[in-house]
């Protein structure tokens, strides 16, 4: 363990084997850092927060502020960082409040970019990426291996779906659904992420699936009642085919079209 004379660490901070805290860093009460982790200068992690095995803390973030809630009223709330999670410069990832089920969660091995916000109750799977001061409002869920572009705005309550792709200078006010490429203010569908699921090797045959639902659902006359109803008749029922349809049922802001 390395910790600079200049940092300050309360005395209730849990300091896993390995993790390193640079200059001037504050590390406040109740906080738990896994081993191996390395805390870079001037950052600032506030109570309630529990940041995993291996991860690397860049300059200036700010991990378990406030939520910057009117609703908030100094209730405690948590922040929990996965392992192996990269958080850049100036980032700013708020603790959750007591309505929004009183965790903010990040999921392993994702990488939070320079200036991207993680308001309040937002949760994010596996492997997400934030680009460069994408901006996710309070109670965001967003799926695994998504990629939010830089400068893309996400409103409050929506969702992104798995491996779906969000293109810069965004505008997200709806859900996005699982698979898909994304852009726009507001945002529309430019069609499946194939690229990105041949890099996360999904079968040739689900690919081929997703491109027949995608077909139904966004590019036919049909309606989505209708849609749903030729893929559940037409397509196999395969594991990312139910995810997609289950992802568009239980929308409640509406999908992305």
């Amino acid at each position: 363990m390395s910790i600079h004379p200049t940092a300050i660490v309360a005395p209730t901070a849990r300091l896993g084997a390995g993790v390193t805290i640079g200059p001037y860093s504050t590390i406040g009460d109740q906080v738990t850092i896994g081993d191996g982790t390395t805390v870079s200068a001037h950052v600032v992690i506030e109570a309630g927060v529990e940041v995993g095995r291996n991860c690397r803390i860049f300059s200036h973030a700010v991990l378990g502020s406030e939520p910057q809630d009117l609703k908030f009223r100094g209730e405690k709330s948590m922040l929990i960082v996965g392992e192996g999670t990269i958080i850049r410069e100036f980032a700013t990832l708020n603790r959750a409040t007591s309505g929004g089920g009183g965790k903010t969660v990040v999921g392993r091995g994702c990488l939070i970019m320079a200036y991207a916000h993680v308001a309040h109750d937002c949760h994010l799977g596996d492997g997400v990426i934030l680009a460069n001061a994408a901006t996710l409002g309070g109670h965001v869920l967003i799926e695994e291996h998504a990629i939010v572009g830089g400068l893309t705005g996400v409103h409050q309550f929506c969702r992104i779906g798995a491996h779906a792709i969000i293109g810069g200078c965004s505008g997200i006010i709806l859900d996005i659904p699982p698979y898909v490429k994304a852009q726009g203010n507001r945002a529309r569908l430019f069609g499946l992420n194939t690229v990105g699921l041949k890099r996360r090797n999904f079968p040739s045959e689900a690919i081929r699936h997703l491109k027949q639902a995608y077909r139904l659902l966004f590019l036919s006359d049909l309606t989505t009642t209708q849609a749903l109803e030729r893929i559940a008749t037409e397509l196999p029922a395969c594991a990312e085919i139910q995810h997609l349809v289950h992802f568009i049922k239980t929308s409640e802001r509406g999908i992305t079209r």
